[in-house]
């Protein structure tokens, strides 16, 4: 994929670029990718919010992949809100594109370009939302800042 030190950005510009350059299944795995890497940051300064350390929130994160974050996102959510809620219309096509690059992974199905483009439009959409909503509830950014070691409970309500 691409180095996780480049920033939310020049991470866009590069799916973007890619669907510019008509690698329309490329930008749709690249896309989810992105997604669920901004949603694994933001879940982990959740957990660490609610006063577990960094070693104990990737314990609790694991390595499942995407559906076991969003499983737990509403657990650590200050509002335990879903995902789905959080972002509304915008979810909708989740899940569908993540199926489709779980597809195009694993070699199980090849979809025509122009649905691939349309998916990785929407996700770009997804992750635009999704960031600006972290950005204003946390009051930072999650993709540029690292959780603290120290924990705090700045979310308890």
């Amino acid at each position: 994929m691409y180095p996780v030190s480049i920033g939310f950005d020049q991470a866009l510009e590069r799916i973007e670029a890619l669907l510019e350059n008509g690698h329309h299944a490329e930008a749709l795995v690249t896309s989810i990718f992105t997604f669920e890497k901004l949603v694994k940051r933001s879940l982990r300064r959740a957990v660490m919010a609610r006063g577990f350390s960094r070693q104990q929130a990737d314990t609790i994160m694991g390595k499942e992949g995407f559906e076991k974050l969003k499983n737990i996102w509403p657990v650590f959510e200050r509002k335990h809100r879903p995902l789905p809620s959080i972002l509304g219309n915008v979810w909708e096509p989740i899940p569908k594109a993540k199926s489709m690059r779980n597809d195009l992974v694993h070699g199980n199905k090849v979809y025509d370009l122009d649905e691939c483009q349309n998916k990785a439009k929407e996700v770009l959409a997804a992750l635009r939302a999704l960031h600006a909503f972290i950005k204003q509830d946390y009051g930072s950014d999650p993709w540029k800042e690292q959780p603290r070691p120290k924990t705090n409970l700045q979310w308890v309500v």
